[in-house]
């Protein structure tokens, strides 16, 4: 390991259990599973991350340029209107 930085992880009792007897069948200690684990779902979350940055470019692309300025006043004149 490269380096290793301290850290807190409190599981639910079953949730410990579940792990340490994972750890156990894999001949690892449990916290080190438990950083297996935790990188695993990081990387795939990553992954999630960059398909849904991309995709908010292309909605931004395809949007064109917006004024928010002027979809505000016209959405405050147009609230002024329905409570008028």
């Amino acid at each position: 390991m490269a380096g290793s930085a301290a850290r807190t992880i409190t599981l639910a009792e079953d949730s410990y259990a579940l792990l340490a007897r994972e750890a156990q069948r894999r001949g690892i200690d449990p916290d080190a599973l438990a950083g297996e684990l935790l990188r695993a779902d990081l990387a795939s979350a990553q992954g999630d991350l960059e398909n849904a940055l991309t995709g908010l470019a292309g909605l931004r692309d395809r949007l064109g340029e917006i004024d928010g300025l002027a979809l505000a006043c016209d959405a405050r004149g147009e609230l002024e209107r329905r409570v008028a």
